[in-house]
């Protein structure tokens, strides 16, 4: 058990041992406090997540010699009363505040934490662990290709920033992330929550996963439901239960100012809603100090893009051929792309490193040299364009979109069609081009090996770890034997 004292009620203790209270000697006192374990900055990974700090009054330390965590301190205060300097002294000692053993009190964070609360200090303490630690920084590394840009939209709208963070928990920031219920992208955005947001779904391409449309969206709808709520914590939990489900529960609320925890203590919303802000808040208020949390103190460079507009047809393995810039590096950019191959009737902005822009600008300007694979097909006798599309593997519409005025009911023998070369690969998200929707099922199964841990797993199937627990019956931090089967999605992403 880990138990938090203010500095206060320290210095109380070591004022009455000198005045020689209760027959307690200075040299008693002082041992009575060594052998209650005085604790230094950072508590034992070991500590089970539930001996969080519950309240406020958290404390920290008063000297070189004092510090704010005891562990097996006693859970009953001394029946001996200070004398009256003592505690004057004492009224005039400021307090601090530890979570999770960490000395917290004076951070600046742009939404307040609730320190204390007993689901945000326990998500913080799984966090905080050896697997948690990992996770966070995975995860983080993960982010760097939309870092920049996450952070430089946040501060030009003018937002919190903590809400960097977000997608932490929403998606781990892989763009090609699918929830159970369909959402998709790093925002996790769902199909019918696109509209007015300036985001598209076709055969080609689905913006939701395309990082600078998405995130453009997402901020945009905090920064609306903010305007609705007035709250940061309402706004973020309208985020993932809906704006209307949030106001309904402000609505049906009584007290002169509602804001996010009286609907927690009141239950006026879902459990995952009321669940979903402690988290994110855990999160964040761990990665706006990492270096403080035991963390990489930075993950990497954060890559900075250039979105270039064409009106050509570019696939990107010829853009990258050409340019020289990784194909990777380009499917990072340009997740949206169903078959990294930009749409063929519309303008659209692929995105490059901005090192390399004004070299890929150069390639997409030259007109004389295609930038996209196809194969030219005479129609034979017996074909139909259902059957050409599945010979090659190419879905019917695509084909029909390559061929204007084509009609799939109408070929004649000997007309000349252009079949984009989208290879024998399915397309970047699904294999059907509309399968994102369906969900993730947990399907399959993982055969744990020695070493793993269920934050490790998360990470290889692209799925938070509390999900994937939760999937098994178990718990986050839960021992993991080596041999048993743990269900997992049927597909990892792409």
């Amino acid at each position: 058990m880990i138990r938090v004292y203010s500095v206060k009620s320290l210095l109380l203790c070591c004022l009455m041992a000198i005045g020689g209270a209760a027959g307690f000697s200075q040299e008693l006192a002082g041992q009575e406090l060594l052998s209650q374990g005085l604790a230094g900055q950072e508590v034992s990974e070991q500590a089970p997540a539930q001996a969080a700090p519950a309240t406020s009054e958290a404390a920290a330390e008063s000297s070189p010699q004092l510090t704010a965590v005891i562990a097996g301190a006693p859970t009953e205060p001394s029946p001996t009363e200070p004398s009256p300097a003592a505690a004057a002294a004492a009224s005039a000692i400021p307090e601090f505040i530890v979570s999770s053993g960490i000395l917290v009190d004076g951070l600046q964070y742009d939404i307040p934490m609730p320190w204390g609360h007993e689901q945000f200090e326990e998500l913080r303490a799984s966090y905080m662990t050896s697997g948690g630690r990992k996770w966070l920084n995975a995860v983080m590394e993960r982010a760097l290709p939309y870092l920049a840009y996450v952070e430089e939209k946040i501060e030009e709208y003018k937002l919190p920033k903590e809400l960097v963070y977000l997608p932490v928990i929403e998606s781990e920031y892989s763009p090609y992330a699918v929830s159970r219920s369909g959402a998709t992208g790093i925002w996790q955005f769902m199909r019918n929550s696109i509209s007015g947001y300036g985001i598209t779904i076709s055969d080609w391409k689905d913006e939701r996963k395309d990082f600078m449309k998405s995130t453009d969206a997402a901020l945009q709808k905090l920064r609306d439901n903010y305007k609705v709520l007035g709250d940061w914590l309402l706004a973020i939990a309208a985020y993932n239960a809906g704006l209307g489900a949030v106001s309904r529960a402000v609505k049906s609320s009584t007290g002169e100012s509602i804001d996010f925890w009286h609907l927690y203590d009141s239950k006026k919303l879902a459990r995952e809603p009321l669940s979903y802000v402690p988290k994110f808040l855990a999160v964040a208020s761990i990665l706006r100090y990492p270096e403080l949390h035991g963390l990489a103190d930075g993950w990497g460079e954060p890559r900075d893009w250039e979105a270039l507009e064409t009106n050509r047809q570019v696939d990107l393995q010829v853009l990258s051929e050409r340019t020289g810039i990784p194909l990777e590096v380009l499917k990072q950019g340009n997740a949206e792309l169903r078959y990294h191959v930009t749409p063929p009737t519309a303008s659209h902005m692929v995105k490059v490193p901005a090192e390399s822009a004004e070299a890929a600008r150069t390639v997409l300007s030259d007109t004389s040299t295609p930038l996209f694979k196809y194969d030219i097909y005479k129609v034979k006798s017996g074909d139909t364009l259902g059957a050409i599309a599945q010979r090659y593997r190419t879905p019917l519409d695509i084909i029909t979109q390559a061929n204007p005025g084509i009609k799939a009911d109408k070929i004649k023998i000997g007309q000349t069609l252009i079949i984009p070369h989208l290879g024998n690969e399915a397309p970047a998200s699904a294999s059907a081009g509309k399968a994102d929707d369906a969900g993730r099922e947990f399907s399959a199964s993982y055969t744990i090996k020695k070493g793993d841990t269920l934050w490790e797993i998360s990470l290889k199937f692209n799925v938070q770890p509390d999900e994937l627990a939760r999937q098994n019956g178990i718990g986050v931090n839960s021992v993991l034997r080596i041999g048993a089967k743990l269900k997992v999605p049927a597909a990892a992403g792409s």
